[in-house]
């Protein structure tokens, strides 16, 4: 058997081991918050769109709506991809370049109606205003192009 001063030292040392800890857990988890509230500020995990504009183009017209986004993407010196999904009934074009991306993905059900939205490439570092304005009305432009294409809603 311990003395009785022993059994004293013992547990308030266990008693400090404890606080000693928990106050780390506490310092530790804060440190992690603050990093991760600046990391979801540089890269942001749901963006929302600068700029959005929908239309309508006939399910025919899908190859002169490539290429009109291919000579889009040139013009302005922007990265283009295209992919295909499910037996080519969905694709995905992404161009990217001058601190903005531009995604639009058809929809297997409504492959005619397409949004091309306009994100920020880093939020922040932002591209001025009147690039996106001019980016957005070039396309309008592009998109106009082709036959029976039908802008529907401009944000």
């Amino acid at each position: 058997m311990l003395p009785k001063d022993t059994k004293w030292y013992f547990l308030i040392g266990s008693v400090l081991v404890v606080l000693l800890c928990a106050f780390g857990c506490v310092t530790a988890a804060s440190k992690y918050i603050v990093k991760a509230s600046e990391y979801n500020k540089k890269y942001p995990s749901v963006q929302s769109p600068i700029r959005t504009l929908s239309i309508r183009i006939n399910e025919d017209q899908r190859e002169e709506l490539f290429d009109q986004m291919r000579k889009y993407s040139e013009k302005h010196g922007l990265e283009f991809y295209l992919s295909f999904y499910n037996n080519k009934e969905t694709f995905y074009i992404v161009m990217y370049g001058e601190g903005v991306v531009i995604r639009s993905l058809s929809q297997p059900t409504f492959t005619s109606n397409l949004n091309f939205r306009f994100f920020e490439n880093d939020p922040t570092d932002p591209p001025t205003q009147e690039t996106v304005d001019e980016l957005f009305s070039d396309l309008k432009s592009f998109l106009n192009e082709i036959p029976n294409v039908t802008i529907t809603e401009e944000k």
